[in-house]
């Protein structure tokens, strides 16, 4: 510190002085005028000829606030921190900081800086490219209130619902009702009371084909909030073609033919009459020879429903032929199973884990579905499956058992359910449940159609005005990989073509991708020739605000985990700074105060 002797010495004097002024009372009030004239006195001094000091600091380490920070975090680093580093701002205001506009100039200017703490939601993924020299240690905060995470799917068949799920962070007891808006009102809400992370699920079902747009809402006692919007894709409803095998004739096996063949799905079904005699019957399907389950036959359908006996009055030719269809070529099997579960020569088809919940041939059980609103009551058997890593629950009931299951064999899928009767729903006039039940099993079990061209929405989940948008083409049916397909993209309001390049995966040579950066709000649409349309809304970036802040902390937090830990030494530098001069003015002010009010009194 400069000046630092002549300051001192005042200090002693005015000390001296009152001391004396103590020891010799009649001269107290001259000692005090003169104190109080030789702090003003000073205080001009100090005015005109400010101190300074020198504060150590670290060149190679900085300090940088993003969106989000918390002072107290700022606080809390600088007080761990020995030679105070200097600190940064980008795209936020903070008092005594130095703003950064462009990390590349960034960098050039300051060339010393070898390590940077990023507080707040951190940076973005090309943000952190400038930084690649640069040692990035995070101390992010968490995610905001609001929204944390949702989730829908893009596109469903018509007849299924909607699901939005996701979770939602609530900072107090203030209750918020966040519900799903669709064909222009309140479809399906939900209620949170209570503070912290809320898990929701929203659904809606679509009553016609087409692209439609729903909005979620966040409504509390304060405001309203238009959390962002919900973009589906309705497509026609597959009609799987099915064949049913039965032992013998099943009440089950003829509702579900009238059922399937009342919604145009091609149907066949034999029923074993005596040995080596079968009843056939077909709808809307030519009718062929059902007699030998054949590879040849097996082609013509998406799945077979049977049940355990059918399946071991089957020869092995046949059952081998089934096995066979399910592995190559992607064929559904689901065996319908009652009090028998199925034995070893079936155990392709029937090997799942149960146990055994009843001592009666039969319980009731309340199945619960995906497409279902409601847990349904149902008869089932006294088995119940279990859930595994190879399992898939597709109808479940309570204490997390499984009424139906199934798992992937090759290409195909096989599944079981214990429920042997169904039909009752129809006979209670359950149509709708009866319905959404087989809708559901069907679609989880059937042959799934093989897609040899496909676009696809890459990253990120929610597309936003002028952010980049990564659209992905998988092409299996290229002779030559060395032919770049050509793409362009367009708004569905709009003829003007857009085009993207496309960039050849090096170790996916089917997969091509490019990035589109939209300019416009609204559905767009990605075209190629050969390949089916592939159509994505593009939103306003006020909309899902987690989705940004999320990716900011996914990309700080893998860029800082893949950087190499590097060991800089340690080097202090000094800066020359003032003491603020307020402290000066105010001596001043209080002293000539008092020699004002002393000549008064």
């Amino acid at each position: 510190m400069t000046l630092y002797l002549p300051y001192l010495l005042a200090i002693v004097a005015v000390l001296l002085l009152d001391w004396l002024a103590w020891r010799r009372p009649d001269r107290r009030r001259l000692v005090w005028r003169l104190l109080a004239s030789a702090v003003a006195g000073v205080s001009i001094v100090l005015l005109i000829f400010p101190p300074s000091y020198q504060r150590a600091l670290d060149p190679s380490t900085a300090i940088l606030l993003t969106k989000g920070y918390e002072p107290d975090s700022l606080n809390a680093l600088l007080q761990r921190m020995g030679p105070k580093p200097l600190v940064y701002t980008y795209q936020t205001k903070a008092p005594e900081t130095i703003p950064i506009t462009d990390f590349y100039t960034f960098r050039q200017e300051q060339p010393q800086v070898q390590s940077v703490h990023v507080l707040g939601y951190g940076l973005e993924e090309q943000e952190l490219q400038a930084l690649q020299d640069i040692q990035v240690m995070p101390h992010l905060i968490g995610m905001p209130t609001g929204i944390a995470s949702v989730t829908w799917p893009e596109s469903i068949s018509l007849g299924e619902p909607v699901t939005v799920s996701g979770q939602y962070t609530l900072p107090s007891a203030d209750e918020t009702i966040i519900y799903l808006r669709a064909a222009g009102r309140a479809q399906d809400s939900v209620t949170l009371k209570e503070a912290g992370l809320h898990t929701f699920q929203l659904r809606y079902t679509p009553k016609q084909e087409g692209s439609y747009t729903y909005t979620l809402v966040a409504r509390s006692s304060h405001n309203t909030d238009t959390l962002g919007q919900v973009p589906v894709q309705v497509h026609p409803t597959t009609k799987p073609a099915v064949l049913l095998v039965s032992s013998f004739p099943l009440f089950e096996f003829k509702f579900l033919k009238n059922h399937l063949g009342q919604l145009q799905h091609r149907v066949a079904m034999r029923s074993t009459v005596s040995k080596g005699m079968y009843q056939s019957e077909w709808l809307n399907m030519a009718q062929t020879d059902l007699s030998r389950i054949t590879h040849k036959l097996l082609r013509q359908f998406d799945v077979v429903i049977t049940e355990p006996q059918a399946l071991q009055e089957l020869s092995s030719a046949e059952r081998a032929a089934l096995q066979r269809a399910v592995t190559e070529d992607g064929l559904g099997v689901l065996t319908i199973a009652g009090e028998q579960l199925g034995n070893r020569n079936t155990a392709f088809f029937t090997n799942f884990q149960s146990k055994r919940l009843s001592q009666q041939d039969t319980r009731n059980a309340r199945a619960n579905w995906i497409t279902s609103s409601t847990n349904t009551a149902i008869p089932a058997s006294p088995y119940t499956l279990v859930s595994s890593d190879a399992v898939t629950g597709l109808i479940e009931e309570q204490s997390n058992n499984l009424l139906a299951a199934g798992r992937k064999a090759g290409w195909g899928t096989v599944a079981m359910t214990v429920v042997p009767q169904t039909f009752s729903w129809q006979l209670e006039g359950k149509q709708g449940t009866y319905a959404s039940y087989w809708a559901h099993l069907l679609s989880s079990v059937a042959k799934q159609e093989v897609r040899e061209k496909f676009w696809q929405l890459a990253k990120p989940q929610i597309p936003q005005l002028h952010q980049p948008v990564t659209l992905k083409l998988t092409d299996y049916t290229l002779d030559n990989p060395v032919d770049v397909p050509k793409a362009t993209v367009r708004t569905t309001a709009d003829t003007t073509l857009t085009g993207i390049a496309l960039q050849q995966g090096v170790h996916q040579p089917e997969l091509y991708e490019g990035t589109f950066w939209p300019q416009r709000t609204g559905w767009h649409v990605v075209e190629s020739q050969g390949v089916e349309p592939f159509y994505f809304l593009v939103q306003d970036s006020a909309a899902w605000t987690h989705q940004g802040i999320q990716a900011k902390r996914e990309a700080t937090l893998q860029f800082a985990t893949q950087q190499q830990r590097k060991q800089t030494a340690s080097t202090t530098a000094y800066t020359e700074e003032q003491v603020p001069v307020i402290w000066f003015f105010l001596l001043f002010v209080l002293s000539s105060g008092f020699l004002w009010l002393e000549e008064k009194l």
